[in-house]
């Protein structure tokens, strides 16, 4: 895919310094930025198995704040212990 984009002069030079220090020519540097970015997860994706098992849970918001609050306590009381 071949795609022209326009970058503001200073981005653009940025780009190219940060190619430059990789040892790569900018398209190759842009490419595999632009791939990476690509191939992240969103936060939708990455939370849906999480936010699928609470749903099937059949757990109220109050229960899930209660076990987070607690969870948190005990491991604030083990690191106070730890010290």
């Amino acid at each position: 895919m071949v795609l022209t984009i326009e970058l503001e002069p200073r981005t653009e030079a940025r780009l190219r310094q940060q190619a430059k220090a990789a040892g790569k020519d900018v398209n190759s540097y842009v490419s595999k930025l632009v791939e990476q970015a690509a191939a992240k997860s969103s936060m939708d994706e990455i939370l849906a198995p999480i936010r699928q098992q609470f749903a099937a849970s059949g757990r109220s918001d109050e229960q899930l704040i209660a076990d987070i609050t607690e969870a948190q306590a005990e491991y604030r009381a083990e690191r106070r212990g730890r010290r």
